[in-house]
């Protein structure tokens, strides 16, 4: 669909260069909230999207935060995009509830890839990923990276990549492993997922299937223009696959799928039924073998598909109309992974084929881009280092380079510090390419484009002590050639995005405390603050107690200021700050037995993250958890 979220030119008048908040800095030291910097009992030990290589988690030079499984399932009700804002710190607007348009911003920018397993997946007529599209109850685990990555995945990492783990099973310690569980909620929401998982003789394989019936909210309110006071209902089925089998110690051949079919209703008017039918899937086969004691290396294929067609039914006269948006990707690698005296080396080629089918007529529907890429990752004594580099060869806009390079020293056995620079890019999206412009109002795209081009130069401190973990990163990007999008689309001057994202956390016994805060300063080149449906000031705080049989906990969500745009022509109206509080218990009352007790934003807040456009207020969740050992 046509997307009008990237970067926008409005902003206040501008100001000094902003101070990083004391308060904030203050609050964040003496409080405890969620941010993925330590290893703690709920958290995997290594990561592998900010490297390609499997990497511990407190040894990288990136600003890498890890979503679990279990905070995942202390979610309920919520949407995957809200999950990411809450547990991950990125930016997040929403036209409505669970099922309607979701975006996401890494400090500042909407270029944002988005991994499923390792298969890109997204929009590529608006370029956005595409959230709304993925089951959150086939989730395992989510690593998100802050900071360009464009020199690991090519065009549009920007802001990070976003990787999405599903369910698989691997690592099953017994040939049957079953689970399920069944929530209900307030206003007759129900959602239940089942699946097993199980390894024998070589083979591992699992299955998950999971239903959605959210009744829903209006997603609209009176400042509108859509505005419709009935309720919009999401229902969405989902089923995630793996099988795997290893020949020998050194070969094994894995193929996976994820495969989910939705219903979205939305407002357009008083007049009008509008609704979505989506269906979002990937798939990959992949063979990967140790060639030596030093060389490993894997051959894979993947494909990726997400389409929304879009109805409206016209009230009075019952004329149907819809319209289609589909993309497809398919994608070819070989990877390697080397040994060597001074780190992992990682070496490899790609292919990645992109197509467009839309009832809306492109000039252009097609394009590849092949791409060549190498690494290394390692460390020595108190040093630790991290270079890449990455051609991509665009058949629409031709060759271009990308490279990044990070250098860790531990100052002290507890403190490390980082310094990383690096160039990343963005390949214009068929919608600002080609959409054709309206009779009236033009809009229309613009095949003279460019690629966007980022410069980002990050410093970090990481300090781990006795369970503690405290995390300070300072990020400088400045993106050329921005893209912006009024009467018509074009290539202007640039944009810098500046900031602070500070984080701590805790383990002490049985209970589990954590903080982060993000600062950014977003201007555009004239100097005015960039600030549509992105705060200045974000942060979360979160607390968790096991006790016995029992587990609680509590997540609380700060979102400063923001502005938006509203109208024909666009007027700057103001999203006001807001505050959320999200809690849960639970407790095991069989050895294969629990149940989960929740509340979603327990104070009732009103607020927007689009103008016009409302949030779900406070809902009840109650789930029943089976899962035998």
């Amino acid at each position: 669909m046509k997307n009008f979220d990237s970067f926008s030119l409005e902003g206040t008048s501008a100001r000094a260069c902003a101070r990083f908040p004391v308060a904030a800095v203050a609050l964040a030291a003496l409080t405890l909230s969620q941010s993925a910097v330590a290893q703690d009992a709920r958290m995997p030990t290594t990561v592998v999207t900010a490297t390609r290589s499997e990497t511990k988690l407190d040894e990288t030079l990136a600003d890498v935060r890890v979503i679990t499984q279990e905070q995942i399932s202390n979610s309920a009700g919520r949407s995957l995009a809200e999950v990411l804002q809450r547990f991950a710190g990125v930016q997040m607007s929403s036209n409505g509830g669970r099922g309607n348009t979701q975006s996401v911003s890494i400090r500042g920018s909407k270029q944002v890839i988005l991994l499923v397993d390792g298969v890109r997946f997204g929009s590529v007529t608006d370029g956005s990923p595409s959230l709304s599209s993925l089951p959150l109850e086939s989730i395992e685990r989510i690593e998100v990276v802050h900071g360009p990555a464009s020199a690991l995945y090519g065009s549009d990492a920007i802001g990070g990549v976003i990787q999405i783990f599903t369910k698989q099973g691997k690592g099953a310690k017994q040939a049957f492993a079953p689970y399920a569980s069944a929530t209900v909620g307030q206003s007759a929401y129900k959602d239940a997922s089942a699946g097993f998982a199980g390894a024998q003789q070589g083979w591992n394989y699992s299955l998950n299937v999971a239903r959605v019936l959210d009744p829903g909210f209006s997603s609209t309110n009176a400042k509108s223009g859509s505005f419709n006071a009935d309720k919009d209902k999401y229902h969405q089925t989902s089923v995630t696959a793996a099988l795997g089998y290893a020949f020998n110690d050194a070969w094994r051949l894995d193929a996976n799928l994820m495969r989910a079919d939705g219903y979205a209703e939305f407002d357009n008017g008083a007049t009008k039924a509008s609704w979505v039918d989506s269906d979002a899937g990937t798939g990959q086969l992949k063979l990967t073998g140790k060639v030596n004691d030093i060389w490993t290396t894997s051959l894979s294929t993947s494909s990726s598909s997400d389409k929304l067609r879009s109805y409206d039914r016209a009230l009075a006269t019952k004329v149907l109309t819809d319209s289609l948006y589909q993309t497809k990707q398919k994608e070819y690698k070989w990877s390697n992974e080397f040994k060597t005296p001074v780190g992992i080396a990682i070496a490899g080629v790609e292919r990645l084929e992109q197509k467009v089918n839309s009832t809306t007529e492109y000039d252009k529907t097609k394009r590849t881009t092949d791409a060549v890429y190498a690494g290394l990752n390692g460390s020595y004594d108190r040093h630790s280092w991290q270079v890449n580099v990455r051609s991509d060869d665009n058949s629409q806009f031709g060759r271009f380079e990308t490279w990044g390079i990070g250098y860790g020293f531990q100052l002290l056995p507890s403190l490390r510090a980082y310094a990383s620079r690096g160039k990343s890019i963005n390949a214009p999206t068929f919608n600002q390419l080609y959409w054709p412009a309206d009779p009236m109002w033009g809009g229309g795209g613009n095949p003279n484009l460019q690629p966007e081009e980022g410069r980002n130069t990050e410093l970090g401190l990481h300090w781990t002590l006795d369970g503690h973990a405290f995390k300070l990163a300072r990020f400088d990007n400045k993106v050329s050639n921005l893209i912006v999008w009024g009467t018509t689309v074009e290539n202007i001057d640039h944009a810098r995005m500046k900031g602070w994202s500070l984080g701590y956390s805790k383990s002490l016994d049985t209970w589990q405390f954590a903080a982060s805060y993000d600062y950014l300063d977003a201007r555009d080149s004239l100097g005015e603050r960039i600030t549509r449906r992105m705060p200045k000031q974000q942060a979360t705080v979160s607390v968790d107690k096991t006790w016995g049989a029992w587990k609680l906990g509590a997540n609380a969500l700060y979102v400063g200021n923001r502005t938006d745009l509203f109208g024909y022509p666009s007027k700057k109206v103001v999203l006001k700050s807001y505050a959320t509080l999200d809690a849960y218990a639970e407790y095991k009352f069989a050895k294969e037995w629990a149940v989960q007790a929740r509340v979603a934003n327990l104070t009732d807040k009103e607020y927007e993250t689009a103008y016009g456009y409302n949030q779900r207020g406070r809902a009840g969740y109650l789930t029943l958890k089976w899962s035998p050992r």
